[in-house]
């Protein structure tokens, strides 16, 4: 009688979804990792660089003089107030 062989079937399937699921897992954890150190750092250091160097003041009158403000006509100035001068 010829030997009987056995197949290693035995949670095939089981040991592949087990596997496949570890692998999702693991790069749905490192993903957004390298994401967050390759995209947002640098991305939070540029607005924290262009912001301690901003002054709100200095755009607004680059604004204002160069006529992108409706409010604000270029050359109107916009520092003086005639309701100061009452």
């Amino acid at each position: 009688q010829p030997p009987e062989i056995k197949f290693p079937l035995h949670d095939v399937h089981f040991n592949k979804t087990l596997g496949i699921v570890r692998k999702a897992c693991f790069l749905a954890l490192l993903a957004p990792t390298i994401f967050y150190v390759l995209h947002n750092v640098p991305r939070k250091r540029k607005y924290q660089q262009f912001y301690s160097h901003y002054d709100p003041l200095d755009a607004f009158d680059r604004m204002m003089n160069g006529g992108y403000m409706e409010s604000c006509p270029p050359g109107s100035g916009g520092k003086k107030d005639d309701k100061d001068k009452k």
